[in-house]
């Protein structure tokens, strides 16, 4: 297998950056082990760890099986985030996102989402590549 030249790669991740038309802030918070003993509520640390702040691109996916819900059928959706590829933060399931600004949709701003899912490949991938839920 040939593997593509460093500036094949370069171009392949400038265009794919290209696309992150929103801003958004990547953290996690340090979660105890365990509930308040007394009142058992769970409180978050107030200061979360900023691993990533930069361009990202947010879209949707359709697609999958339905899922039959009662007398409903709700079509299954999945929200993708993709991050610039030489980005040095490990980001990892349940990580929270944050959009800051979005130059090509102003609604998205405020939104937060949740990690579910990293996409794992090899060194030819364009992005970083996650699955996220929508917590608001």
């Amino acid at each position: 297998m040939k593997v593509p030249s460093s500036t094949a790669l370069n171009y392949v991740r400038g265009r794919a950056q290209m696309a992150m038309t929103c801003q958004v802030r990547i953290t996690r918070r340090n979660r105890p082990l365990g509930y308040d003993e007394e009142t058992l509520i769970y409180t978050p640390t107030p200061d979360p760890e900023v691993l990533y702040e930069g361009p990202a691109r947010i879209w949707e996916l359709s697609g999958g099986p339905n899922v039959v819900v009662g007398d409903l059928d709700i079509q299954h959706q999945t929200t993708q985030l993709s991050i610039p590829w030489n980005t040095e933060a490990v980001i990892s399931q349940y990580d929270e996102v944050l959009v800051i600004d979005c130059e090509t949709d102003a609604q998205m701003v405020g939104k937060r989402y949740e990690v579910q899912t990293v996409a794992k490949a090899g060194q030819l991938r364009a992005t970083r590549r996650f699955e996220v839920s929508g917590v608001n």
